[in-house]
């Protein structure tokens, strides 16, 4: 199976090669590298703040206070990731007692299009979770250690809150298959979290009461389902998931990933993002219950056909391709922070440009810059690059328009407005 395979990885190992190279081309990594640098003057800050951000990944920022080093040094993180899950599922597997764990956990990350995507988008936060903590946490309790297990997925809520949320429904299933010691655990960890971390815990329980508002772009979980699985392959990983309900050491991950499909279906706001989920942790379960083969070749198939079809010219990638950060943007951004006065607000559009923010933060700290999104708020000055035809934005974004005010200035594609 691997030669049908290898297109697929080309594509893949390519775009992580394009971000690594020079700079990282997603949505999130600016915004990571943000609160990385702003993360430099209050390392406490991952346990003090009341939000996701700044969190264990932005760490990196004590390391490098260069945003383009950064930047450069997220990338590379995000493809550790994809290393490290493979690593820790292949762990678990063995534990499992699946047959060739490693190969079955390579085919498991690589084959998941929105994990991978996701790397290459910057989602590290999330992606920290669902390729470090959890599959650490899956192994330690096949090994006959539920406390140990509940305990590794506590670091979730200094990482990424929707990482919380799936963690903790995995928690609370150890609690219900993994015996009393997981039930006290996850009772222990509830307590400190309430007591110590409870302005964390207002947010998370904040967030989850959004679950039901109306979403960026209309959720459809029929399409949710084949956009997540890049294909139909739920109609044979849900049986089988059903089946790992009757091994301990799957049990957990098979009624946490099939409970993730329920819950993202009921929600119009994190659905999408749930699938996005469930889309590893499903076919986790199902090469785990005992059908290894059936369960990776099932998921697999449509990534690998995709592959062929982009390395044939049939299709440009096997998603919409985003590049929020190009040498012709970096040089506007420079000499734009070297334009603005002292003190002044601008404010940018979240896909447009993005990176505008950890720049000013590092180079003109005395410039405040408003990432803001399909609106224009009232600033002294705007920063307007638009849209690419041939990258994917949200359709508000697509459609904003340049920002009030008048032109002062540009270069290239990028303008400067005064409010």
């Amino acid at each position: 199976m691997l030669p049908l395979y290898i297109p697929y990885l080309c594509f893949y190992l390519q775009q992580l090669w394009l971000n690594a190279s020079w700079l990282p081309r997603g949505d999130d990594y600016p915004i990571h590298v943000y609160f990385a640098l702003l993360l430099r003057g209050d390392p406490a800050a991952v346990f003090t703040t009341p939000w996701e951000y700044p969190g264990i990944p932005h760490l990196l920022g004590l390391l490098w206070g260069d945003p383009l080093a950064l930047g450069r040094a997220f990338a590379v993180y995000a493809a550790a990731l994809a290393l490290l899950g493979v690593a820790l599922y292949g762990l678990y597997f063995k534990a499992a007692g699946v047959p060739a764990p490693f190969l079955a956990s390579f085919y498991l990350v690589t084959a998941s299009v929105r994990t991978l995507a996701g790397l290459v988008d910057g989602q590290i936060a999330d992606k920290t979770v669902l390729l470090v903590f959890v599959p650490l946490s899956l192994y330690l309790y096949a090994r006959g250690r539920p406390a140990a297990a509940v305990a590794a997925l506590a670091p979730s809520i200094f990482t990424n809150y929707l990482g919380v949320a799936y963690g903790g429904l995995l928690s609370v299933m150890y609690a219900v298959y993994g015996g009393r010691r997981a039930r006290l655990a996850l009772a222990v960890y509830i307590a400190l979290v309430a007591v110590l971390l409870w302005h964390k815990a207002l947010s998370v329980l904040e967030l989850a009461g959004q679950a039901a508002s109306a979403p960026p772009m209309p959720w459809d979980p029929g399409w949710g389902l084949v956009y997540a699985f890049y294909g139909s392959s739920p109609a044979v990983l849900i049986p089988l998931a059903l089946l790992g309900l009757r091994k301990r050491a799957v049990a957990p991950l098979a009624a946490a990933s099939l409970l993730l499909l329920v819950i993202g279906a009921a929600s119009s706001a994190y659905g999408e993002r749930l699938y996005r989920v469930a889309a590893l942790l499903l076919p986790a379960s199902a090469a785990a219950s005992g059908w290894t083969g059936l369960a990776l070749a099932a998921y697999s198939a449509f990534p690998a056909a995709g592959g062929w079809a982009w390395a044939l010219g049939a299709l440009p990638g096997l998603y919409q391709p985003v590049d929020r950060i190009t040498p012709g943007q970096l040089d506007a951004y420079r000499a734009v922070l070297a334009a603005l006065p002292s003190n002044s607000t601008v404010e940018v559009q979240w896909s447009l440009d993005p990176w505008l923010l950890p720049l000013a933060y590092a180079y003109r700290p005395d410039v405040r810059v408003n990432l803001t999104a399909c609106r224009w708020t009232r600033a002294d000055f705007y920063v307007y690059t638009p849209p690419d035809p041939r990258q994917w934005y949200m359709p508000c974004i697509r459609e904003v328009g340049p920002p009030p005010g008048v032109r002062v200035a540009s270069w290239g594609s990028t303008a400067l407005y005064r409010g």
